[in-house]
């Protein structure tokens, strides 16, 4: 049951079309499946100067929470979306994980009951929360550090192995937020051929970034 609402947690999030398979980084980039400390995001633009190296701070900002359709009640879960500190100025899981290549979150006391969903083209970079069920989180990220730059500060987060196909969009609405979505490009031209619904965000507000894994601690 998990599974399913996993997927419903995609449609949700705005499923536009299948997992790029383009590869981002050159072969000497070493790709690390988990990582042995904790860490939080944080977003820089790749196309134009930053102020500072680390980048923006990334938070898990509102997602919205899932109700059973034949009774009106709460299903447990609760969903969230990778959203910028300034457009969602709190951080409630000040902490994260990379595992096996599964994204883990942590509450301020240290619980791990969010996991990150599985991005896709078009879809945010989503997180889902819930005391009720458990089941393994997707395997689909890594840690990117490149092994002949000794100036790499942060290693950089990939999605089935891709780097460079992360943005920053706005999602206009009651409380507007700066989301991290995953292939914008490919998303848009799907959209555009196939008829689909209009996509959920601001497309000409997106920017091209790369998220910096950098160290925190609870």
């Amino acid at each position: 049951m998990f599974n399913i609402l996993l997927l419903s947690a995609s449609i949700f999030l705005g499923l536009y079309g299948p997992v790029s398979q383009a590869l981002a980084v050159p072969f000497e980039t070493e790709a690390l499946s988990s990582l042995r400390y904790n860490f939080r995001l944080a977003a820089v633009n790749s196309t134009l100067p930053n102020s500072n190296s680390t980048g923006v701070p990334l938070v898990l900002g509102q997602g919205g929470e899932s109700f059973d359709s034949a009774n009106g009640a709460t299903s447990g879960l609760y969903f969230y979306v990778t959203s910028t500190y300034a457009s969602y100025p709190y951080n409630e899981y000040p902490s994260l994980a990379l595992v096996n290549k599964e994204l883990h979150a942590f509450t301020r006391s240290g619980q791990w009951i969010t996991n990150a969903t599985e991005v896709r083209n078009g879809t945010t970079l989503g997180w889902v929360s819930t005391t009720i069920y458990t089941a393994p989180a997707p395997q689909v990220y890594t840690a990117l550090k490149n092994a002949s730059n000794s100036t790499q500060r942060y290693p950089i987060l990939a999605a089935h192995g891709v780097s460079d196909l992360w943005s920053l969009c706005t999602f206009h609405g009651t409380y507007p937020q700066n989301n991290v979505v995953y292939n914008v490009s490919a998303a848009i031209e799907q959209a555009s051929a196939q008829g689909a619904q209009p996509l959920p965000f601001d497309a000409e507000s997106c920017y091209e970034v790369l998220i910096n894994i950098v160290p925190a601690s609870f």
